[in-house]
């Protein structure tokens, strides 16, 4: 099988990579472990500078009648509650829907996607790729580009940060949708020790609620998230009353080894795409429109790179340059939330200060967040 792109992961960035470079004219293959639908760990609030993105990728969003959340909570057991309209705001779509609809336009437009398909080794020959999977027929995939966008686990092929990785903390999230009676235009944070949880309305009139906690207080409870939720997250007053009132309509998703170290962009002339990356902390705010924006740069790289006009030596530092332009500054930040977050102390000074001076928690939001994502050049 031979083709121009071949996209290992199908989630955002990938099946959003997939369609632009698809609309573009490159013949495309996109490899996924897993079979859609199917319900990832994830805030599922994507920031409105992904709105046009979004329209141009087909999203019916008023048909939908997606929530637009541009309202903002945070909570904490031993400081006052902190307020405030966002500077921007976004739309809440869980990813067991958004990814599968990502997948039906990008098969329709002629994407090849391999369900239940696991990437086994890929191999550099010449000025090709060779992809084998776990595909019954074991016929390799031949491709002059791949875009790695398998999100926080690396895959054994594809090198990581892992030894810087292992020198910082590393947490555990986990994900549900619940029945909630909330404004529907919020976002709420509350934090907890060792960690926050956030809620936000979705479509059909359900809500995502995910938290991300210290991995050692998960162990030290024998990975029993019922016991993490009763012990821990229900030291916050507020959060102990939505995990006592809301009716749980999916099960627990969780994810280990979650990490926040900076990661490579490339290796060996492949592209990595959204937290294959570097991981997105969650409060940024928009950890799934930067992950549709690297595939708009990696797709309009790979596009520069097929039409002739960028050496194959080119290719890794253009991509580089433009995802560091675009978010370097912004995973910084999100990057320093994560770790005010995380302790008790500097969260409720933190609140003070918002508090204090509104202006101040606006000024931090829009440094995570950046301009509307461009519509990709067809």
């Amino acid at each position: 099988m031979k083709n121009d792109i071949t996209i290992i992961g199908g989630g955002l960035a990938g099946l959003t990579a997939a369609i632009i470079a698809n609309r573009k004219g490159h013949s495309v293959v996109l490899v996924e472990k897993k079979q859609y639908p199917f319900h990832k760990v994830c805030g599922e609030y994507i920031s409105l500078e992904a709105e046009n993105l979004l329209r141009w990728l087909g999203l019916p969003i008023e048909e939908w009648r997606l929530p637009v959340l541009d309202q903002f909570r945070i909570t904490h057991s031993q400081a006052k509650d902190f307020s405030s309209k966002l500077p921007l705001g976004g739309i809440g779509i869980s990813r067991f829907k958004l990814d599968e609809f990502l997948k039906d336009v990008a098969e329709k437009e002629g994407v090849k996607v391999l369900q239940n398909t696991r990437v086994e080794s890929i191999k550099r020959e010449g000025n090709s790729f060779l992809v084998l999977t776990n595909a019954a027929e074991n016929e390799p995939i031949e491709s002059k580009l791949v875009f790695g966008a398998f999100g926080r686990n690396k895959p054994h092929f594809a090198l990581s940060a892992r030894e810087e990785e292992t020198k910082t903390k590393g947490f555990i999230g986990v994900k549900m949708h619940v029945l909630a009676d909330l404004p529907k235009d919020r976002i709420e944070l509350h934090h907890f020790p060792g960690g926050y949880c956030g809620i936000s309305a979705i479509e059909n009139e359900s809500y995502c609620m995910c938290y991300l906690i210290d991995a050692s207080s998960v162990k030290n409870l024998k990975g029993d998230f019922q016991k993490v939720e009763d012990q821990i997250l229900s030291v916050n007053p507020e959060l102990k009353r939505y995990l006592f009132e809301f009716e749980k309509i999916t099960e627990r998703v969780s994810t280990a080894g979650v990490f926040f170290a900076p990661r490579p962009l490339s290796q060996d002339g492949m592209l990595f795409l959204g937290d294959s990356a570097g991981m997105i902390p969650p409060l940024a705010g928009n950890g799934m429109s930067m992950a549709l924006h690297s595939a708009v740069l990696a797709a309009e790289s790979a596009y520069q790179f097929l039409s002739g006009k960028l050496k194959y030596q080119e290719l890794s530092f253009e991509y580089e340059v433009a995802w560091n332009q675009q978010f370097g500054g912004r995973l910084k930040t999100a990057r320093l939330l994560q770790n005010l977050m995380q302790t008790s102390l500097a969260t409720r000074l933190s609140m003070n200060l918002f508090n204090f001076s509104p202006s101040i928690f606006k000024f931090a939001a829009r440094q995570t967040h950046g301009i509307q994502i461009p519509i990709p050049k067809i």
